[in-house]
């Protein structure tokens, strides 16, 4: 029976006629024996080898149609792939391949992990360019039978062209019940997808034909498709080396799912267990089972194409041995690991791991991994058989012994890769071992039997020549708001943005550790700095230097304020130049940003010069409100949205290195998979039910509305098998922009690869990207959008005369680069100077002198042109010019004498002054001042400069010898008696022009040479007159006075104010000895030097000063002491008011009487309650006073002053006391927030002492945090209430007009 679809009918061709039959090469048998010594892979194709043959002498296998088929397939394809029957699984084992999931973390060793212990073979493999393809163990799935056909079937191609016929043996054929239509109704479907005509007969052996007419491209798609719907299913199991999986899977899974996409097949990678570790540390030896799954077509091109890529990579063979102790890694390594690089001249790698800490339960613990060798196989075979033999050696005659060692310096040997035990290994050939537990204040040392104790004194010698030193930072902040750690860290962090530690381990040879991480976030761990070097000085320096710099940084040098995440872009700007324009703006200033995206909190640090807090808290406000108008002014609205999607999905979303998701995610918002994650410093927030399927969006409404919108699309629209399919989308773009698509090296093309794990191809006009669809779309949109950039650019040249470009450039590039960043262009200017050859002569410049370039989209290019050329002619009307001369002699005195006139004029005016540098003239050679500007800045300034230089060439400087001991005679008290002579002369009279005016030699300095300079007339007044004081000085007496040494202070004052001022107002000086602690035979002599006339008015003025005061005592009650005295600040005012001293003639303070204590019990506010309930709240009691008890009698205060001042005092005295009398009673007001108590004390107490004024009362507001401490009151019972009522009113106006703004701490003057 025949059937024809579309096409002419025809006799199907004889079988015998349709292949050229080729006779299978024999296959020879190899004893057993001769087997020994061959690598893994060598035996792996002896036995498929052999499986081959059994297979094809059974009677299945003789069957003509299957023979004849399985013969001309093999011919045709040229891949002899033998089949043999799998082995079946044991009973309950499981299967040890997996469906290849190529989105999943765990397929790929990219991702960082995976799944499938690979099997171990017992000898190397022999992989490599001209390998045999092994066998593959098939299964097939027809009628229960493991065996397939015996080769790849390829369609036996016929026919003129444009046709193709392919044939069907009833072995190759897929049975009826599990095709998902009939044949007829298959056939007319694949017409139909790829535009062919396809005849379809049957001959009498059941072999199916079909004539395929159609396009090449077309034909070959409908071969694929009736194979895939029409074939034979097949399933095909062998073994590679494991080192090839990730080649095999390819980035993001690619490569596996081209050839998926071009066979028809599923190709099945076992998945890596996380025990195994990455894929790049496979053994050679190692290998895993690949399964394909597919048709009698395609299966063989997929095993074919594997194979090719296994025969390329084995090449270079990768071996490990896992079975060496760790202890003798050290000796492997060779003293600064010099036996590895000897070993790496053989092959291409050997890594042996570090071998430094032993674990506690055993002297050495096992390694932290094997030795892995890379290399040519013969060489690798070679370094191992060196490694092995030398490890023997070892085993037979090392011994180790424990060395007393502080835990402290066990550092010192591990730091820098562990240079020290390197040291003593060379030395000793010895190595050293940290161990744990019961030892820790112990090392271990080493090595060979007789090198043990040379080993033990070379540890103990090095353990003494390191020193250590530690410091807690934290100690520097005992009181820092937010806790000494917050304070610690954040200086720790803007110190290593600095850089300062690293510069202080190159400073002093040491190595200094600081916290990082959650050791450092962690607010209840201390912040611990170590120092270690060989030198103790060393150490020491460099902890008083890190002390320093820690104690500098105060806690009021610090702001912290908070900006949301998503907003943190706005500040930092384009390539940090945002930040950049901040500390510019703003010098002194460290900028933190938070190291977590998702954290909020931004720390400014002010590292200025000022100590001013004021001018320091001002500056950082500053800053703090520069940053956050500049954000206001850009910001957007956050939105966030949260999706459910099956955690199964999430990995796919993503894509390896997020390519999936930047390709999903346009606008870049910000995205977060599953459960809140753990944040650096704080706890770990518990995941709820349903958290692990959650994805988290957040950004500008839209962005976020878009994003979701593209997940759930790609997520709906993914495969049931999950296997995303690999799309090639072809285009066209302008032939002349390949170069800059492509970019500098590949710079741009390579970017796009990595951003969207996309394959590109760009060719002279033709492009092809390959990759998922999302991928593909967003990577085309990208090309897309570069092209339009590229086709919009345009160049313009402008003429400009040259002494113009410096203006439009600006100071530092500043103006033109506002330019190009205003209009996305490219401003050049012409080089200075001329380029070389290489004979040195000169090259032209690209460019002309007068040329200016500008390069960018048309617009841009347009806009900054237009700017440039206005910028142009504003400049010209400023273009007037003056010059003056100068010599190099007056240029160097009008930068010293008239800096701050010259800056002055620059500040005020748009002139522009080109003045010659000071040191590039020689003082008698003339240069050229030039001014240039408006007609009427340039008068201005000529005029001023003018004078400028004529006052510096007229400038005349006069030296004069005076012995040293009159030089602080001729300075005076604060510089006055300098002045008076300078100015008197007819000088200048501020600070900076009288230190220029006249100069005084170092006091350490022997030279005595006073050299005054300016003009000549008052240079000579000057002179004139410091000779006249000299002479004066000459004649001088000294006299002397005794005063009470414990009165010198009287005549001292502070920072020694009284003294000064007596010396200048007398002209004298005076010499008051100097009391050093302890000592009690202090000379009472002051002596006094001077004129007679002026040494004895300065004695009667000071035996005046020092004459004791009057005095007067007076009593009151000693019940009224303490409420009097108010705890002391009723004498301090007193002191402070009416001058006046107050003592008790040396009786001891009555004492303080007990009061009736208050009952608070009242109920304080709940955690529930509302914030307006509980500012509501307090407790308030007024309890009588006992002011009849107490002391009894009287107390004597004892007034010493003016006879004015006492009486003054005294009279405040009595009103105190007449107060206290009407203080009858307590009242105790209990606040339920004691952060209120700041509203009470105000700035410096000031609110506090009006409420006493007020109401007569003594109020004494707690210290103290805690909830329940009172305000207690003592007055009048009307005075107690006014009082309460004054402050429960400032209370509440406090919470209406700014609740929740501050959180102070109540401590404000208290």
């Amino acid at each position: 029976m025949s059937e024809q679809i579309n096409g002419t009918g025809g006799t199907p061709p004889a079988e015998e006629s349709a292949f050229q039959v080729a006779a299978i090469a024999p296959i020879d048998e190899t004893p057993i024996e001769a087997s020994k010594g061959l690598s893994t892979a060598e035996k792996l194709m002896q036995q498929h080898a052999l499986a081959a043959r059994e297979e094809a002498t059974t009677p299945e296998a003789k069957d003509e149609d299957a023979t004849a088929t399985a013969t001309a397939t093999a011919t045709a394809t040229d891949a002899p792939v033998a089949k043999a029957e799998k082995i079946a699984p044991k009973q309950n084992e499981k299967p040890r391949a997996r469906g290849l999931d190529v989105s999943s973390d765990e397929a790929f060793p990219t991702l960082g992990g995976g799944s499938g212990k690979p099997t171990r073979a017992h000898v190397p493999f022999g992989w490599g360019a001209g390998m045999t393809t092994p066998a593959a163990n098939g299964s097939g799935r027809s009628g229960g039978s493991v065996a397939t056909s015996t080769g790849a079937f390829t369609p036996a191609v016929q026919g003129s062209s444009g046709q193709s016929t392919i044939y069907l043996l009833p072995t190759q054929k897929r049975p009826a019940s599990e095709l998902r239509k009939t044949p007829v109704e298959l056939v007319k479907d694949i017409m139909r997808s790829t535009s062919t005509k396809i005849e379809m007969q049957q001959t009498s052996t059941h072999t199916t034909v079909f004539v395929i007419s159609g396009t090449e491209a077309n034909r070959q798609k409908a071969i694929r498709e009736i194979h895939k719907e029409m074939s034979a299913k097949k399933t095909v199991t062998f073994q590679i080396p494991a080192i090839v999986r990730p080649l095999i899977i390819g980035k993001g899974g690619i490569r596996v799912q081209e050839l998926e996409s071009m066979t028809a097949t599923r190709i099945r990678v076992p998945h890596l267990q996380a025990f195994d570790g990455p894929a790049a540390e496979y053994d050679d030896e190692d290998t895993i089972d690949i399964t394909i799954e597919g048709d009698e077509y395609g299966v063989p091109i997929a095993v074919r194409e594997i194979n090719a890529i296994v025969a390329e990579k084995t090449i270079t063979v990768t071996t490990r041995i896992p079975d060496i102790p760790g202890e003798l890694y050290p000796f492997i390594q060779g003293p600064h690991r010099q036996f590895i690089e000897e070993y790496e001249t053989k092959v291409q790698r050997v890594q042996v791991p570090d071998y430094f800490y032993s674990a506690k339960s055993q002297p050495f613990s096992p390694p932290s991994g094997p030795i892995v060798i890379t290399g040519e196989k013969r060489a690798v075979q070679e370094v191992r058989a060196e490694i092995e033999r030398k490890v023997a050696e070892f085993k037979t005659g090392f011994h180790y012994v424990l060395v007393p060692v502080n835990k402290a310096k066990h550092r010192f040997f591990t730091s820098n890769r562990g240079q020290l035990i390197h040291q003593v290994l060379a030395a000793t050939g010895c190595t050293v071992i940290l161990p744990e537990g019961a030892k820790a204040d112990s090392l271990i040392v080493y090595g060979p039997n007789d090198k043990i104790g040379q080993g033990y004194q070379e540890v103990l010698k090095a353990s003494n020549d390191y020193q250590q030193a530690t410091i807690d930072v934290c100690k520097a902040y005992p009181n820092a708001p937010g806790g000494s750690k917050l304070q610690a860290r954040d200086i720790t962090r803007y110190l290593n943005c600095l850089g300062e530690l690293v510069s202080l381990q190159s400073e002093f040879d040491l190595e200094i550790t600081a916290p990082s991480g959650d050791e450092l976030y962690d607010l209840n761990k201390p912040c611990v700095i170590h120092i270690i070097g060989k030198s103790m000085n060393g150490v020491n320096e460099a902890k008083a230097k890190i002390q320093e710099l820690y104690t500098k940084l105060t806690p009021g040098r610090i702001l912290r304020f908070e900006v949301e995440p998503l907003h943190h872009k706005l500040i930092v700007g384009k390539d940090g130049r945002g930040v950049k324009r901040i500390i510019d703006k703003f010098p002194g200033l460290g900028l933190l940003l938070p190291e977590d995206a998702e954290d909020a909190e931004i720390v400014l640090i002010y590292d200025g010069l000022s100590q001013d807090s004021e001018e320091i808290s001002k500056s950082l406000q500053e800053v703090k409100e520069h940053i956050l108008s500049a954000v206001e002014a850009q910001k957007f609205d956050v939105a966030e949205k949260i999706i459910t999607i099956p955690h199964g999905f999430h990995a796919k979303i993503q894509g390896e290195e997020n390519t999936t998701l930047n390709a999903l995610n346009p606008a870049s918002a910000h995205v977060h998979f599953g459960a809140p994650k753990a944040r650096p410093g704080k706890p770990t927030v518990a995941a709820l039910p349903g958290d692990e399927d959650k994805i988290t969006i957040r950004g500008a409404k839209a962005n976020v509305e878009n994003l979701a919108a593209a997940i759930q699309k790609f997520v709906a629209s993914m495969p049931e098998d999950g296997i995303i399919p690999i799309v090639n989308q072809q285009f066209t773009y302008p032939p002349q922009l390949t170069a800059q698509l492509i970019g500098t090296k590949g710079a741009n093309i390579n970017k796009l690869r990595a951003e969207f794990g996309v394959g590109i191809d760009l060719k002279e006009g033709q492009g092809e990207i390959k990759g998922i669809q999302v991928a593909v779309d967003a990577t085309k949109r990208k090309l897309d959008s570069q092209i339009k950039e590229h086709l919009d650019k345009a160049i313009e040249h402008l003429r400009i005369p040259q002494e113009f470009h410096s203006t439009i450039i600006g100071s530092g590039g500043g103006s033109v680069r506002k330019l190009e960043t205003r209009y996305s262009v490219r401003i050049m200017f012409p080089k200075s100077g001329r380029e070389k050859d290489a004979d040195g002569a000169d090259v032209p410049t690209k460019q002309d002198a007068d040329e200016v370039v500008i390069k960018g989209g048309k617009d841009g290019v347009s806009k900054a042109c237009a700017e440039i050329l206005a910028l142009w002619e504003y400049e010209k009307d400023k273009s007037f010019t003056a010059t003056i001369p100068v010599t190099g002699r007056g240029l160097e005195l009008m930068f010293r004498n008239a800096s701050k006139e010259i800056r002055q004029l620059r500040d005020d005016s748009s002139i522009r002054l080109d003045i010659p540098q000071r040191d590039a003239v020689e003082k008698d050679v003339q240069a050229i001042i030039k001014i240039r500007g408006t007609q009427d800045e340039v008068k201005n300034a000529k005029t001023i400069l003018s004078r400028i230089v004529k006052e510096a060439e007229q400038t005349t400087q006069r030296s004069i010898n005076v012995e040293k001991r009159y030089h602080r005679s001729l300075i005076g008290p604060g510089g006055q008696t300098l002045k008076e002579i300078v100015v008197g002369a007819g000088g200048p009279d501020d600070k900076q022009a009288l230190a220029r005016t006249v100069r005084f030699p170092n006091q350490d300095s022997e030279n005595s040479e006073i050299i005054v300079q300016g003009n000549s007339v008052v240079v000579d007044k000057i002179i004139a007159a410091i000779e006249n004081i000299v002479e004066q000085k000459k004649n001088q007496i000294t006299g002397t006075v005794e005063v009470a040494p414990e009165k010198h202070g009287h005549l001292i004052g502070r920072e020694g104010s009284i003294r000064k001022e007596l010396e200048a107002k007398f002209r004298v000086t005076i010499d008051i000895p100097r009391r050093e602690p302890g000592q009690t035979n202090t000379s009472p002599d002051i002596k006094i030097t001077g004129i007679p006339e002026d040494v004895d008015k300065a004695k009667d003025y000071i035996l005046e000063m020092v004459k004791e005061p009057e005095s007067e005592t007076i009593e009151i009650p000693a019940r009224l002491y303490h409420a009097v005295a108010d705890g002391g600040q009723f004498i301090r005012r007193l002191q402070r008011d009416f001058r006046v001293s107050v003592d008790h003639n040396g009786q001891q303070r009555p004492p303080k009487p007990e009061e009736r204590e208050p009952d608070l019990n009242g109920s304080l506010p709940l955690i529930t309650d509302s914030e307006e309930d509980t500012s509501q709240r307090f407790t308030w009691e007024v309890v009588e006073s006992d002011n009849q008890g107490g002391a009894e009698g009287d107390f004597p205060w004892v007034i010493k002053g003016k006879l004015e001042q006492i009486a003054k005092a005294k009279a405040e005295i009595a009103k105190a006391v007449t107060l206290a009398e009407q203080q009858l009673f307590v009242g105790y007001l209990v606040l339920p927030d004691s952060s209120k108590f700041r509203l009470i004390i105000g700035p410096g107490g000031s609110q506090v002492e009006k409420i006493r004024h007020d109401t007569g009362c003594r109020i004494t507001v707690p210290r103290s945090q805690d909830v329940g401490e009172p305000i207690v009151m003592r007055g009048s019972k009307e005075g107690v209430e006014k009082a309460k009522e004054i402050i429960l009113g400032l209370v509440r106006s406090g919470d209406s007009n700014g609740r929740g703004h501050r959180r102070g701490n109540g401590n404000e003057g208290a």
